[in-house]
């Protein structure tokens, strides 16, 4: 099932040699040795449009998103999200055949995506210039915490490890709480980083169309971070050892601007009202036009003096309505301003729900379907992205390689008795009598 219908434009004339309805990446073949968040976000991107995603795993080094599943057949919803519409492989590369096999693997190829620790590709012996040599047109993305060089290089850093080192954790606090972090989300450094590098690999695809040419990213997620962060890194009174501190609701630009309590519990609105138009706007639809005429309250720099007594005021305001409706009266008012919305209700957004956000993933080994993002971007031509079920752990290693590769039953038989390769038990052909 696909997500719900969205409106397209018509009329509108396609470019010569366009392909309506076409996934962009149909054809082209990723080997995704990808792990956790940033790894299936970016393999997912490239799957949901066509590519032939192979995901690479082994059981002695299993992906941290399936381990939580608990056995060996069993699938997590976090791996169905972001494993979807990929195959699976189980190959081990700890071994010579295992090489032998990814560098078959690697000529048939256009993508190779990774997120080791710096150096773990080439110990495998496949650096740059061994994968270039098996295939020249090869494209190479790597991300890992802080990056291939430097004195950080080499140490071990998943998203919280990161956030903390670069400060945004600090950032996400609450101001006066020394133990009041709201750091546990992942979209800095995973989301933004796949993103990122997506993005990259599409633009070294494109150079590679006109000359032959692979190519090589490398991301440091801690450089993401620190780029959403440029304000403060070049803050004036952002000095060595004098640290940050979350903002909190102390926005410090203007009277009415912050986080604002609504009816209900725990429900909060957020306002942006920023200038003398929106300070007045603001000031009438909350009954208070009066304050229009204090002198103290002419410019936004005076505001920011008295903005405890105007936070107050708009919270009397605001505490008593329900946050959606007090947030359509603001922007009827045109003051930008919105409820605080949680998962549940961001699936029922109205507005989302017409742009075919979001779709429904079927799961063989879940009980329920479970909702799934679709494209964030729609286009005359651009059909919704793929929601094929995630596969298990090794599904596919047999059709991989027999389809693929064009090996023999019996090799392939041996290469699993050897360890060489890993086959899901699901997987495996039914012994005949």
């Amino acid at each position: 099932m696909t997500g719900a219908a969205h409106p397209r434009r018509t009329g509108v004339p396609i470019v010569e040699g366009a392909h309506p309805g076409r996934l962009p990446f149909d054809g082209l073949r990723v080997l995704d040795l990808g792990v956790i968040v940033v790894g299936a976000e970016l393999g997912r991107l490239f799957a949901d449009y066509g590519a032939d995603v192979i995901k690479i795993e082994s059981s002695a080094f299993p992906d941290g998103s399936r381990q939580s599943a608990g056995t060996a057949t069993a699938i997590t919803e976090g791996a169905s999200w972001g494993m979807r519409n990929r195959r699976s492989l189980g190959l081990n590369l700890r071994t010579d055949e295992g090489r032998e096999i990814f560098s078959e693997l690697v000529r048939r190829s256009d993508v190779i995506l990774t997120n080791f620790k710096p150096g773990t590709l080439a110990s495998l012996g496949f650096d740059t210039e061994t994968l270039s040599a098996l295939n020249p047109g090869i494209i190479l993305s790597e991300s890992s915490a802080f990056g291939n060089h430097g004195s950080w290089s080499r140490r071990l850093g998943y998203g919280p490890l990161v956030r903390a080192s670069a400060g945004l954790s600090a950032l996400w606090s609450y101001p006066g709480d020394a133990d009041g972090f709201s750091d546990a989300i992942t979209i800095f450094p995973d989301h933004v980083v796949a993103r990122l590098n997506a993005a990259a690999v599409v633009a070294l695809l494109l150079r590679r169309d006109r000359t032959g040419r692979g190519g090589r990213v490398s991301t440091a997620q801690v450089d993401a971070i620190f780029g959403a962060m440029a304000d403060w890194l070049l803050a004036e009174e952002l000095q060595p050892g004098a640290g940050i501190r979350g903002e909190g609701n102390d926005r410090g630009s203007d009277g009415f601007r912050g986080v604002f309590p609504a009816a209900g519990d725990d429900e909060w609105l957020v306002v942006d009202a920023v200038g003398d138009a929106r300070f007045a706007a603001t000031a009438r639809t909350i009954g208070r036009p009066d304050l229009l005429d204090d002198p103290r309250l002419r410019a936004a720099e005076q505001r920011v003096v008295h903005r405890k007594e105007l936070r107050r005021l708009f919270a009397e305001w605001s505490a008593t309505r329900n946050p959606g409706e007090a947030a359509a009266s603001l922007q009827a008012a045109g003051v930008p301003a919105a409820p605080m919305l949680r998962l549940d209700d961001i699936e029922r957004d109205p507005h989302l729900m017409v742009r075919g956000a979001f779709g429904t993933l079927t799961q063989p080994q879940l009980p329920e379907p479970l909702p799934a993002n679709l494209g964030e971007a729609r286009t005359v031509t651009l059909p919704p992205p793929l929601l094929r079920p995630a596969p298990l752990q090794a599904e596919n290693t047999r059709d991989i390689l027999r389809t693929l590769l064009g090996v023999e039953e019996s090799r392939i038989t041996q290469l699993l008795e050897s360890g060489v390769l890993e086959e899901h038990p699901s997987a495996a052909p039914v012994p005949t009598a």
